[in-house]
C-alpha cells in the first residue's frame, strides 16, 4: 500500500521562519499562513482596518465603552469575522489606498467590537475568512504575481508559496502559466530549493544573514550534512574577506585623526613674469583694453570707440550688427537698468 499523499504543511515542514516568532504577522505572512499554516484567533486591534465598505457612519460611543469594559471583565463571546488585506483587496481592488499597509486583516462583521476592544487596550478574538476572494491557491498566487504584494515576502516564505502552488497545479511550468509570467522556471527551482535547508540556515536565509546564491547552492547538494557545511565554509570565507578590507574611519576617530595628520605643504607662490621684450607687448586672452587713449596706426585700422560717447556706441552697433542682435542688446540694457 501506497503512503498517503502528503500536504503542502507537511511537505514543508514546519521552520523558525513560519513557526516560532508569533510577532504580528504581516500580510504576506497571513497569506502564507493560510495554506501551511493556521491564523491566529485573537490580534491586535491595531491590525485590523475598518471596512471601507460598512454602511454604518456612526456609533453609539456609550455602548462602545460599556462593551469594551465588558469584553476585558468578561471576554469576547462572539469573534469578529475579518479578511486579510491581500484577501480583501483581491476582492475590491478599488479600495488599495483605504486599507493602510500596516493592517493585517480588514473586519467584516464586528466593528463595534474592534472599536471596543481598541478602546479597552485588548486583543480582538476573529476568525479568518477569505473565501469571499477565491481559493487559497487563488490568494497565493495574487501574493506571488502582484509586487506591491511580493516585495514584502521573505525568499522562504515565498518558497513555501510556491510549494504549495505547484503540488496544487501539479508542475512549475503549470504554476508559470498561471502567475502570467510574472516568474520563471528558474525563479521557481531556485526557491524550492531553499525548502531543501535545514530550519536554522531557512531562518538565516529569512533574516537575509544568508545570501541566496549561497543558500540555492546549498539546497541543490544531496545530505543535509553537505548543505549545512557548505553554508558554513561559504559565509566563513566570506567573513575572512569582509575582515581583510580595510575599515573607514568616522567620527571622532576621523576627527582626531585629521588634527594629528601633518599639515599639507605651502603651495609656491608664482612669481611675476619678468617685464616682456622691448617692442613687444604681452596681454592676456581674457583682458579687456582699455576703452580709451588707445590708437591703432595700422593702414586698416578702425578709429578707437568712445565707449562714453552714447551717439558713436549707437552708431558702431548699428553698423555692425543684425537687427536681431540690436534688439537682443537693446533689451538686456533695458533688464540691466
Amino acid at each position: 500500500m501506497s503512503a498517503p499523499r502528503l500536504s503542502a504543511a507537511e511537505r514543508a515542514g514546519t521552520s523558525a521562519a513560519f513557526g516560532s516568532a508569533r510577532a504580528p504577522r504581516s500580510t504576506r505572512g497571513q497569506i502564507i499562513d493560510s495554506v501551511v499554516g493556521t491564523p491566529p484567533a485573537s490580534v491586535s486591534p491595531d491590525l485590523v482596518a475598518e471596512n471601507p465598505q460598512n454602511p454604518r457612519e456612526e456609533y453609539d460611543e456609550v455602548y462602545i465603552t460599556s462593551l469594551g469594559q465588558n469584553m476585558r471583565e468578561v471576554g469576547q463571546i462572539q469573534p469578529a469575522t475579518v479578511m486579510t488585506r491581500l484577501a480583501f483587496l483581491v476582492s475590491h481592488p478599488e479600495h488599495k489606498e483605504s486599507i493602510p499597509s500596516d493592517r493585517e486583516y480588514v473586519a467584516i462583521d464586528g466593528h463595534c467590537r474592534l472599536r471596543a476592544a481598541r478602546q479597552a487596550g485588548i486583543d480582538l478574538r476573529i476568525t479568518v475568512d477569505d473565501s469571499p476572494a477565491g481559493t487559497r491557491e487563488d490568494l497565493l498566487a495574487a501574493a506571488l504575481s502582484a509586487n506591491h504584494f511580493r516585495k514584502d515576502l521573505t525568499p522562504i516564505e515565498e518558497a513555501k508559496a510556491i510549494e504549495a502552488l505547484v503540488e496544487f497545479h501539479g508542475s512549475a511550468a503549470a504554476v508559470v502559466s498561471v502567475l502570467g509570467g510574472a516568474i520563471n522556471d528558474s525563479w521557481i527551482s531556485t526557491r524550492r530549493a531553499l525548502l531543501n535547508l535545514p530550519d536554522e540556515i531557512q531562518q538565516k536565509v529569512a533574516d537575509k544573514k544568508v545570501p541566496i546564491a549561497i543558500a540555492r547552492k546549498a539546497g541543490s547538494l544531496p545530505t543535509p550534512e553537505e548543505r549545512t557545511a557548505y553554508v558554513d565554509t561559504e559565509m566563513a570565507a566570506r567573513a575572512a574577506a569582509q575582515a581583510e578590507k580595510p575599515r573607514p574611519v568616522r567620527g571622532r576617530a576621523a576627527a582626531a585623526a585629521k588634527r594629528q595628520a601633518p599639515p599639507a605643504p605651502a603651495q609656491p607662490v608664482q612669481e611675476t613674469p619678468p617685464a616682456a621684450a622691448a617692442g613687444t607687448t604681452t596681454t592676456p586672452a581674457s583682458s579687456v583694453p582699455e576703452p580709451r587713449g588707445e590708437t591703432n596706426t595700422g593702414p586698416n585700422s578702425e578709429p578707437t570707440l568712445d565707449w562714453t560717447d552714447p551717439d558713436g556706441i549707437a552708431a558702431a552697433i548699428l553698423e555692425r550688427c543684425s537687427s536681431a542682435v540690436v534688439e537682443g542688446i537693446a533689451q538686456k540694457l533695458l533688464s540691466s537698468l
